[in-house]
């Protein structure tokens, strides 16, 4: 058989054709039918990442045009998180509620249509609260608090107005004008991918401060923090809904600019640094560090006041009886905002005069420090030779402003930095929210602002100080708070009462608080203003905060007083406010730990007259929702209403159980006194007992969160 070559083509193509007709020859033809192209599915997600420079833990939420609220999600590592919006309509604002490196965070975005990359940062909620018209942060994830999964109208109405796209391209250029100089990379702040590794945009937001306009008609700033220079501004409209004031950036100096990229080594070096200090803390196979392996860390001028200098700092981190533990982290969050350097003399005459007339003490005090160029980075021939940085110790719930000197010791860390210390005195602003939980399990809530410093240190600092001033903003007294446009006040801390370690809180007469009763801490005036006309102790001169003013990060600056003046005065830094008893109710699996048993079970097995070492474990559990870590634990013991023992166990790194011991007690009061130290108790009582109660308190949001209840009998 012959095979004929030139028809094999045609009787591929048949093949090829699935036999149509046409291949057959003939005058009639056909054509196949077009394959349509793959169209793929709509997209459903939103991803990015949250940062402040280091990246947030917390809960994102997306809020569509209709008010539809997503399900939360945990963000991951460096920041990065997805959402989904499956079923929601576009535009969406997405929200953020956590902390970085523990200082508590609420921002904001907007993203215009599923599928995109979209950012949360301090850039991503300027722009927002440009685009709207309206204060972003905090301020407007509580108008979009979400009730029974919807948002208000003034949530969607907000929403709207950003997402017109006028107004958000308008607030996005600004933004991007702003950071230009300093954004090599060109990132667009909204939509450009990064990670928060310490390049790129996120080394952007390492070198820039934004302060957020917090009312109608304020002014929102970017500045570099290495030189205190403007890059731009944003004033919003009196009503919100308006059209802001975008004046033209304002770009730095080449001096200014010089000195920006050489700061921006500052911090990855300072962060390298305290990584290298917290490797001797490993979590597992630790091993206290020596003296001699601390050292190198630490510079001969450290200093936290008159008594604590370098011998002490070193002592503790290489003591387990004190910081020295598995675990330790201590962590650079960013640089601070302005020099916070105990004050100087002339500052203090300034703060504290009496024929000062300004409302504003604390921000004016702020200003004239940046003005005279008192940043947060000093230069020695253009080099960083200091720097003030945001600290974070372990998972406590405060935040430090510590000095780093650069020296030409690399010993301990390559960059050569070393700790310096504040130059001032140990002691804390922290937010608080408490839960109180009754035997039939109904719980209630309340918030506090402390204010706490212990009498010991105080009195190292200088034996004959009997009162502390603290100003800043939002501090006022009920009274006042009660009377618009009434200017604020100082909150006074005075000396404790008998029994009592802590200075505590004073009314505006300068006497111990009648309604505080010996306690550190005020609460919230708007609190305050709910409670009963007749509340015991509540009057016009008793101290609260205006929380309207106040916002994490604010500065506030405590004066130590002694009958014939002030002798020292230095700034603090808050990190975070309480959490509304609203959020507190509806998370309270997220924030607060869950007791699971009790050894021993009854309060009545608990052994009198003897050590109660090793005697009582409380077991609990924790939610990873946002990054709760244990603080401490409580035990308190009563015969009627007569205090037998109280007792707190440091419980950091014990996140399912807690076991009192003597040595890992904070605080301790009991009704048998210790005969080897005068003034001390032994940790044990005598009976009876009639009843008692526990508390288990968390690190999460900036907040020490702590559920109490009663001990089963």
């Amino acid at each position: 058989m012959k095979i004929n070559l030139h028809k094999l083509p045609l009787a591929a193509a048949c093949a090829a054709t699935l036999l149509l007709a046409a291949c057959g020859g003939g005058s009639s033809s056909s054509t196949a039918d077009p394959i349509p192209p793959v169209v793929p599915p709509p997209a459903t997600t939103l991803s990015g990442t949250a940062a402040v420079g280091a990246p947030i833990s917390g809960s994102v939420v997306a809020i569509d045009s209709k008010g539809k609220v997503s399900t939360a999600v945990s963000t991951g590592a460096g920041g990065a998180f997805t959402v989904d919006v499956a079923g929601m309509t576009a535009p969406f604002f997405l929200s953020i509620t956590g902390t970085s490196g523990g200082k508590q965070v609420t921002l904001n975005s907007i993203a215009t249509a599923a599928g995109q990359t979209v950012n949360i940062t301090p850039l991503t909620d300027l722009i927002v609260s440009t685009a709207s018209g309206q204060p972003g942060g905090t301020a407007l994830a509580t108008v979009c608090a979400p009730v029974a999964n919807t948002v208000s109208a003034a949530c969607t109405a907000a929403l709207a107005a950003a997402a017109t796209q006028q107004r958000l391209d308008a607030a996005v250029a600004a933004v991007v004008a702003m950071i230009k100089p300093i954004n090599t990379g060109n990132t667009n702040p909204l939509t450009g991918a990064f990670v928060a590794n310490g390049t790129g945009m996120d080394a952007v937001l390492d070198q820039i401060l934004v302060a957020p306009a917090e009312a109608q008609g304020a002014m929102a700033t970017v500045t570099l923090i290495a030189t205190n220079s403007a890059l731009g501004s944003v004033t919003l409209p009196a009503a919100a809904g308006g059209a802001p004031t975008i004046p033209a950036a304002t770009p730095p100096s080449d001096a200014d600019l010089a000195k920006a990229t050489a700061a921006a080594t500052v911090l990855p070096e300072i962060r390298a640094c305290m990584a290298s200090l917290s490797a001797l803390y490993p979590k597992t196979g630790f091993v206290v560090p020596s003296a001699a392996a601390v050292s190198p860390f630490i510079d001969d001028t450290f200093n936290m006041g008159t008594a604590v200098g370098k011998a002490d700092i070193v002592s503790a981190l290489s003591s387990a009886d004190q910081a020295a533990h598995a675990g330790l982290t201590i962590e650079a969050l960013g640089l601070s905002s302005v020099s916070m350097q105990p004050l100087s003399a002339d500052e203090i005459a300034t703060l504290t005069s009496a024929s000062s007339t300004s409302t504003t003490r604390v921000a004016d005090f702020i200003g004239n420090r940046l003005g005279a160029g008192a940043t947060a980075i000093t230069f020695t021939s253009g080099k960083p030779s200091s720097a003030w940085v945001q600290l974070r110790i372990g998972t406590d719930a405060g935040m430090l402003n510590w000095k780093l000197v650069k020296t030409g010791d690399t010993s301990g860390c390559a960059g050569g930095w070393k700790l310096a210390g504040s130059g001032h005195l140990d002691m804390h602003m922290n937010a608080r929210i408490q839960r109180s939980l009754d035997a039939a399990g109904t719980a209630s809530f309340a918030r506090e602002w402390a204010a706490h410093v212990e009498l010991d240190t105080v009195l190292q600092e200088n034996p004959a100080v009997n009162k502390i001033d603290v100003r800043g903003p939002g501090l006022t007294t009920f009274g006042d708070f009660q009377i618009p446009g009434t200017a604020g006040s100082k909150l006074q801390l005075i000396l404790p009462a008998t029994g009592y370690t802590h200075m505590r809180v004073a009314d505006s007469n300068g006497a111990a608080s009648t309604f505080y009763n010996n306690a550190e801490a005020i609460q919230s005036c708007q609190d305050l203003a709910s409670l009963p006309a007749n509340t015991p102790g509540l009057g016009a001169g008793t101290a609260c905060i205006d929380e309207t003013k106040v916002a994490p990060g604010k500065i506030y600056v405590w004066t130590l007083k002694t009958p014939n003046g002030a002798v020292s005065a230095f700034p603090f830094q808050i990190n975070a406010v309480p959490l509304s008893k609203a959020f507190a109710k509806a998370n309270q699996a997220s924030l607060f730990a869950t007791l699971t048993s009790i050894t021993p079970a009854k309060l009545s097995s608990i052994p009198a007259a003897a050590l109660l070492d090793g005697a009582v474990t409380f077991h609990y559990t924790q939610s990873a929702t946002y990054g709760s870590k244990m603080d401490n634990c409580g035990l308190y013991l009563f015969n009627g209403a007569t205090p037998v023992l109280n007792a707190e166990q440091n419980a950091v790194g014990q996140e399912t159980s807690c076991t009192f011991t003597t040595s890992g007690l904070n605080t301790l009061a009991s009704n048998v006194a210790d005969p080897a130290q005068s003034g001390a108790s032994l940790f044990k009582f005598t009976g009876p007992v009639t009843s008692g109660g526990l508390w288990l308190t968390t690190i999460v949001l900036g907040n020490q969160a702590s559920s109490g209840q009663p001990y089963p009998n």
